[in-house]
């Protein structure tokens, strides 16, 4: 019952949310930044999603055990009342041999009784009537032994075959009564062996129900997961196709701007026209290139703006998100694809990587760079660092001195990234630890 009222809320809820995805696709241009905060949802549904799935799973497997444990407790029973039948049977044959004895003692004492009778009628003859006609007068066996016990006539031999008579008779009893005790304790033994087992049953009864409630929860939340993961996969396409026609149009005007900026050869104005060009390829810049001149933003200090035209600040440093804070800021714009990236100060690459080809807008990490993607890693004079990640481009490569202002990239969306930015981190030496990361904005007083 309860797995599928879980069931029909997820459903529900994935309705709701998936109708708001096609209104939201029918009604408005694409917005990155919506389809972010969608991407976002649908992951922190999918953590939740898991947790669920994990506890329930965590539920079924003790379920399953105290099931195993009460089984075994209801086999165990099982035996024990198996032999209490087994001792009740034998107890019955004792009681029945017992009987036969007790029949057997009642004919010998009949014989015995005849004997006793014979003797008395000597008595008679003798001439002791009272004693007789007392005898004779008795009500039964016992009333019979205690008026026989009164005839003082009666010899030794006759007051002998009188007790035995007794003995005989005590002992048969209590041989009879004993075993009939003991039956009637087996016989409640028995009975509270399976009062138990009774009760077992039940609870395992009511275990498997859990149990069975407790699955389909776990199908219910394994439905939800592949309809989530379908939802991540569906934006994801969406917001990849969004920005490789992004990418594309960046191409195509960075071409078109090479193509108009082209002049006659008459000295080497070809050449560094051919240097820009393979900017765009992902190869280091000529130093004499337009691209390895751009128009900065210097701050008071020695930093200059690391993204040239572009200062709209989608992350901020330290913001909240939820396991951690962002540690850097994350530069982007529109349009900003393929943007110059500049070393914010001089000093040297101590670190880069250009081997990631995700660059493209996702809702998890593709591993490359760890979660940077393409990076450059600059140390400075004092020891401070700068780290540009995310990009699209790499021109420098470990130990080559960079200029403040230099071209060292081009913006993208390599590695953890949901859309084209500029990962923009500082922090006060080069060790990778995230405590030693500071506010970037620091160096720049003023500049917001």
């Amino acid at each position: 019952m309860a797995g599928k009222k879980f069931k029909k809320i997820l459903s529900i809820t994935a309705s709701i949310l998936t109708m708001t995805l096609i209104l939201s696709q029918s009604t408005f241009a694409f917005d990155a930044e919506s389809n972010k905060n969608e991407q976002a949802a649908l992951q922190k549904q999918a953590e939740q999603y898991e947790r669920t799935l994990k506890k329930t799973r965590n539920d079924i497997s003790e379920k399953q055990a105290y099931a195993k444990a009460l089984q075994g407790k209801i086999e165990t029973l099982s035996k024990q009342i198996k032999l209490s039948n087994e001792k009740i049977d034998a107890l019955n044959k004792s009681i029945k041999e017992k009987q036969n004895e007790i029949d057997k003692k009642l004919s010998k004492i009949e014989s015995k009784m005849t004997q006793l009778r014979a003797r008395l009628r000597a008595i008679y003859i003798a001439g002791d009537t009272s004693s007789l006609e007392i005898i004779l007068g008795a009500k039964d066996f016992s009333d019979f032994i205690d008026k026989a016990e009164l005839v003082e006539s009666i010899s030794s031999y006759d007051s002998n075959l009188i007790n035995e008579l007794k003995s005989e008779m005590s002992t048969i009893s209590g041989q009879q009564k004993s075993l009939r005790a003991e039956k009637k304790s087996v016989e409640k033994e028995k009975k509270s062996l399976e009062n138990q087992k009774s009760e077992i049953n039940k609870l395992s009864e009511e275990n498997s129900t859990i149990i069975a409630e407790l699955q389909g929860v776990e199908s219910a939340t394994l439905d939800s997961i592949g309809e989530n993961k379908e939802s991540q996969a569906a934006l994801e396409k969406e917001l990849k196709e969004y920005f490789e026609q992004q990418k594309k149009q960046a191409e195509e005007n960075a071409k078109n701007q090479n193509s108009n900026n082209a002049k006659p050869s008459k000295n080497n104005t070809n050449k560094n026209n051919s240097s820009s060009n393979n900017n765009t390829n992902n190869t280091k810049p000529d130093d004499n290139s337009n691209n390895n001149n751009p128009t900065t933003t210097p701050s008071s200090g020695e930093y200059v703006w690391p993204c040239p035209g572009f200062y709209y600040l989608i992350s901020t440093f330290d913001e909240n998100r939820g396991s951690s804070n962002h540690g850097a800021l994350d530069i982007a714009g529109g349009g900003i694809y393929g943007a110059q990236v500049i070393a914010a100060r001089e000093g040297t690459v101590v670190s880069s990587f250009s081997g990631c080809t995700h660059d493209y807008g996702k809702s998890s990490s593709c591993g490359c760079g760890g979660g940077y993607g393409n990076y450059v890693v600059i140390e400075h004079s004092d020891g401070k660092t700068s780290l540009y990640g995310h990009l699209s481009a790499v021109y420098v490569n470990y130990g080559d001195y960079v200029s403040a202002g230099q071209l060292i990239g081009r913006v993208g969306s390599t590695g953890y990234s949901t859309g084209p930015h500029l990962h923009f981190e500082t922090k006060y030496s080069t060790i990778w630890d995230h405590s030693q990361r500071y506010n970037p904005l620091d160096e720049y007083p003023g500049l917001f």
